[in-house]
């Protein structure tokens, strides 16, 4: 689109004599990070699944048994002390399986968590890009009051001159509504695009300040370069070449978040599967311990004292549970999450193209447009302020300058911005990331 990066020249951080500090992209988006409560809950379930699979892997604990038997009759008794360990033995694989099942499903929350942060980045881009918009806006509509001062200022001296009737100034002072009007919407719409930026970031209204052109240079390529700028580590995304629709729908397929928790859950569910199946198998349970023996024959007979070892096996018996439904049930929800990987997989394939319609419409209409605005239309415009001021053009021609002036450049202003906008849509709809790694990890 034309775009590139520079740093913000020293009069576009000034106004009215003062150093204001603004709030830059990567400073919104750590507080917004800190403050959504959607990323905090996604890092919580990473959390859980990462417990979950630690304790997947954990072995079943031994069973401690202990018995005594006491018996008598007619003068003779006998007494039994068993202590034994029982271990089951999973000979059928159950262990691995419900590993793996929980492998992917901390896979799967960690993609979720990737989704989510990217979902926000795009959000704080989307939510900064429009406030700065707004904000130029504003811009516009001053530069436009200005020239509607400077042209009353003519017209007075002009009226005194005798060169002009009375109707210049009171159809000027008409204009000056109209453009008063202009310039208070701008403000609420800047307001309400500051507003939705501070809700992001947990910020207040009036502390959300963003860069600004210089006033000497409001045109919509000035804005152009340092929306670049201001985007900061986010321009190498946004501002690279497009692939073709082919490569973006690839690329989107193999690294977007969304699609690779549908694919870990649809993995989950089939270990999930197969460890239902396994569970089918009885898992015997083998024993082995301490038996102490007392006999006593009778009151003149010592006491026989015994000692040895017991060992067991033994194994449950599927008559009653074969496990048939739930084997029934586990495959089905197999087959249902591999049927939302491809309705997922559809989804994203449509947001790319999409998105790259809609960029695509957007770029055609700002290539129109360009060579109609910037610092030729401000040229265009000194001149006609001229031509006015020496008489060589009515009123009405002034003020049909003014206008197609001020529309051509609120109409390139709306196509830069709209620009920027698809390019964060097309940058999440195709799984890229607007950050550099290091600061996605922070």
């Amino acid at each position: 689109m034309g775009l590139s990066a520079r740093p913000l020249p020293a009069q576009d951080i000034i106004a009215a004599g003062r150093s204001v500090e603004f709030l830059n992209l990567r400073d919104a988006r750590a507080a917004a990070l800190r403050l959504d409560p959607t990323v905090r809950a996604a890092q919580e379930a990473v959390a859980a699944a990462v417990a979950r699979e630690r304790q997947a892997a954990a072995r079943p604990n031994p069973t401690l048994a202990y018995g005594r038997e006491q018996t008598s009759r007619a003068g003779q008794s006998n007494a039994q002390d068993i202590a034994q360990l029982e271990w089951p033995v999973d000979v059928a694989g159950q262990r691995s399986a419900r590993v793996t099942a929980a492998r992917f499903r901390r896979e799967a929350a960690e993609a979720r968590l990737a989704a989510t942060r990217q979902a926000l980045d795009a959000d704080v881009v989307q939510a900064y890009v429009e406030a700065m918009s707004a904000v130029h806006r504003v811009q516009l509509a001053d530069a436009a009051a200005r020239t509607a001062d400077e042209a009353r200022r003519v017209s007075d001296e002009r009226v005194r001159a005798g060169d002009l009737a009375g109707y210049a100034g009171r159809r000027l002072r008409l204009e000056a509504g109209r453009y008063a009007a202009r310039r208070a919407e701008a403000v609420v719409h800047a307001r309400v695009a500051r507003a939705r930026l501070a809700l992001l970031t947990g910020l207040a209204v009036e502390g959300v300040t963003v860069p600004t052109t210089a006033l000497a240079d409001s045109t919509g390529r000035a804005f152009g370069a340092m929306l670049s700028a201001a985007l900061g580590t986010a321009t190498a995304t946004l501002w690279s070449p497009v692939d073709h629709a082919d490569s973006l729908v690839a690329r989107a397929l193999a690294t977007r978040a969304d699609v690779l928790g549908a694919q870990r859950d649809a993995q989950a569910a089939i270990a999930d599967a197969r460890l239902t199946a396994r569970e089918r198998i009885p898992l015997p349970a083998v024993s082995a311990g301490y038996k102490g023996e007392r006999v006593q024959s009778g009151a003149r007979v010592p006491p026989v004292a015994l000692s040895g070892f017991v060992a067991g096996f033994s194994v449950p018996l599927p008559l009653l549970d074969r496990r048939a439904g739930a084997v029934a049930a586990a495959d089905a929800t197999a087959r249902q999450t591999s049927a939302e990987v491809d309705a997922v997989q559809r989804r994203v394939t449509r947001e790319v193209l999409d998105a790259l319609g809609r960029l695509q419409g957007a770029e055609a209409e700002h290539a129109a447009l360009q060579p109609f605005a910037g610092a030729e239309s401000r040229l265009a415009l000194r001149a006609v302020q001229a031509a006015y001021a020496e008489g060589e053009i009515t009123l009405t021609d002034w003020l049909e300058a003014v206008r197609a002036w001020q529309e051509t450049e609120l109409a390139f202003l709306t196509l830069t911005t709209d620009i920027a906008l698809r390019r964060v849509e097309l940058a999440r709809a195709a799984g890229l990331s607007l950050f550099p790694s290091t600061e996605s990890n922070r």
